[in-house]
C-alpha cells in the first residue's frame, strides 16, 4: 500500500524532532505549535487538554480515522500530536483535502 503525502510529513517531522505526543505534553506548550492532530477514538478526558492548547495555541485542529494517526507516526497507542515546525504543518494542510481519512475537526461528535 502506498503511503499517504500526511504520513510522509509525519515522518519528516519525527525525524527532525518537530513532534509533540500526547494531550497532556501538548498542553504544555506556550508556543511554536502550528498544527494538532487528534485520532477520532480519542477519550473525553484527552480531548480537553487538546481543545484548551488549540486555543491558547490559534493553531487548526484535524481529525484522522480510528487508528489512522497511530499508523502514520508509527506508534500504536499515541491519539494526539502537535507539529512544531511551520513549514511541514503547511505542507500537511497543503494536501489535507486529498487524504479523506484526514478531516479537519468542527467540535462535537462526529
Amino acid at each position: 500500500m502506498e503511503k499517504s503525502k500526511i504520513e510522509t510529513y509525519l515522518g519528516f517531522c519525527i525525524r527532525a524532532r518537530k513532534i509533540i505526543f500526547g494531550a497532556e505534553t501538548i498542553e504544555k506548550q506556550k508556543k511554536g505549535v502550528f498544527l494538532l492532530v487528534i485520532d477520532v477514538a480519542i477519550g473525553k478526558n484527552s480531548l480537553k487538554p487538546i481543545l484548551r492548547a488549540q486555543e491558547k495555541l490559534g493553531c487548526p485542529l484535524y481529525i484522522t480515522d480510528e487508528g489512522v494517526l497511530a499508523e502514520w507516526v508509527h506508534r500504536p497507542a499515541v491519539k494526539a500530536v502537535a507539529v512544531t515546525d511551520d513549514h511541514l504543518a503547511s505542507a500537511i494542510l497543503s494536501v489535507a483535502d486529498s487524504e479523506p481519512k484526514f478531516k479537519s475537526y468542527s467540535g462535537g461528535n462526529e
